[in-house]
């Protein structure tokens, strides 16, 4: 821009360069497309009038610099706000539009050749239509590509190529950045995030999952995280069965993975994790029989029914597999998360108390039942229970406060037996 300003000091009118493209010589013409190349972003208004000519230099296959008419008549409509022929010409332009300059105009070109590159592979790779990539596009985006790897902006990369369709470039970024690790969390989340079209995100995890597995240490907790929203259970076990005979470290792993499928994955796939390591699921418990068993656990201070019954007891495997047991089925995940909700209640139960004793109609009693429900959800506190009499309120309140509990439906009709 600067070598432009400097260019046209002293120039109040592009007119006699405009005048040298009406004249027969081709060396004036040329001339006269490297003046109002210098000159086209302060007299663009003038040369408008006379793009058609340049246009024509453009179409003409005979003349020597097409390029440098296709570049000028492309910043001429940038002016004029046609993006979509100002593109058309800056890819006529050829290696003449240099993509690093730091211009509005090449940013704006920039910008409208990538929606353009998207739209046509999103055509291409969603849709499965039959549609022509121009090459000439295609090369000013691995150019931005390009670009974005000499400047380290590898995130800027990954979203391009993920828009794209691009997963060889995708790979590229992740690999050539410094903290591959941290690239493959960052393009793992934005996959989850942005990408809609389920085969595209299939196709992008199934990159993840290679990049992952190549690494040099494996992050296994990722890879079952891409093997979750791939639905592949059965590499999920397989994977589990790998770690679980390996070292502490490994064991530790195991049980942030089986973790990490108790809160990601459906029941089925939890169901088939579990088969698969020869797990079998918690049988179910009559409600009445539930209750029972929860009283005489509460006077005979007995732990509850074991929900996992193996052959060998008392060896290491199957106390492995115990504790994964114990994860997948839900009971040691909703015991810590009803430990943690424990410990941190600060509701007063006499300010509760006093505002219900205080309600003079159903509308504020009821009011005050669901405040308590929302203070305690799934604490297991029912305190309030005894100040309650109807069985409805009733309802809310167990429903609530023992939400998290594998045997809510049990609990509730053992409070609210009318219902």
């Amino acid at each position: 821009m600067t070598a432009t300003v400097a260019n046209s000091a002293g120039i109040t009118s592009a007119a006699g360069v405009i005048s040298l493209l009406s004249e027969a010589q081709t060396e004036l013409k040329i001339f006269a497309l490297r003046k109002l190349d210098l000159i086209v972003h302060e007299f663009w208004a003038e040369i408008s009038d006379v793009v058609d000519k340049i246009e024509i230099l453009y179409e003409d296959e005979s003349f020597e610099q097409r390029e440098l008419s296709a570049l000028v008549a492309s910043k001429v409509y940038y002016h004029l706000g046609a993006y979509d022929e100002a593109l058309y010409y800056a890819l006529g332009a050829a290696t003449l539009l240099n993509i690093n300059e730091p211009s509005e105009y090449v940013e704006t070109v920039i910008a409208r050749a990538i929606d353009r590159y998207v739209e046509l592979r999103v055509s291409l790779i969603d849709n499965g239509e039959s549609v022509t990539v121009d090459k000439r596009l295609e090369i000013i985006v691995e150019k931005m590509f390009q670009r974005c790897f000499d400047d380290g902006k590898y995130k800027q990369a990954v979203g391009i190529a993920l828009e794209t369709r691009r997963y060889d470039m995708l790979e590229s970024a992740i690999m050539k950045s410094e903290d591959v690790p941290t690239m493959l969390s960052y393009s793992l989340g934005i996959a989850m995030s942005l990408i809609q079209k389920r085969t595209v995100r299939n196709t992008v995890l199934q990159v993840l999952v290679r990049l992952y597995t190549n690494l040099a240490q494996p992050d296994y907790t990722n890879m079952c995280q891409c093997y979750i929203y791939l639905n592949e259970p059965t590499t999920v076990v397989n994977t589990l069965k790998k770690l679980l005979s390996g070292t502490e470290a490994e064991l530790l792993m195991v049980f942030q993975i089986c973790f990490d499928v108790y809160e990601s994955a459906s029941q089925h796939f939890i169901d088939e994790v579990m088969e698969g390591l020869e797990i079998k699921p918690k049988a179910a418990v009559p409600a009445a029989e539930a209750m029972e068993v929860e009283g005489k656990a509460a006077e005979e201070n007995k732990p509850p029914e074991e929900t996992i019954k193996t052959v060998a007891q008392d060896s290491a495997s199957d106390k492995k597999l115990e504790k994964v047991a114990t994860i997948l089925n839900g009971e040691l995940p909703i015991s810590l998360q009803s430990q943690f909700l424990i410990r941190k209640i600060v509701s007063d139960m006499l300010v509760l108390k006093s505002c219900k004793e205080a309600s003079r109609n159903a509308v504020c009693h009821t009011a005050t039942v669901i405040a308590n429900s929302f203070m305690h959800a799934g604490t297991t506190c029912d305190g309030f229970l005894r100040f309650v009499k109807t069985t409805y309120h009733r309802f809310i309140i167990t429903y609530q406060v023992y939400s998290l509990l594998l045997h809510t439906r049990s609990i509730v009709y053992y409070y609210t037996p009318g219902l």
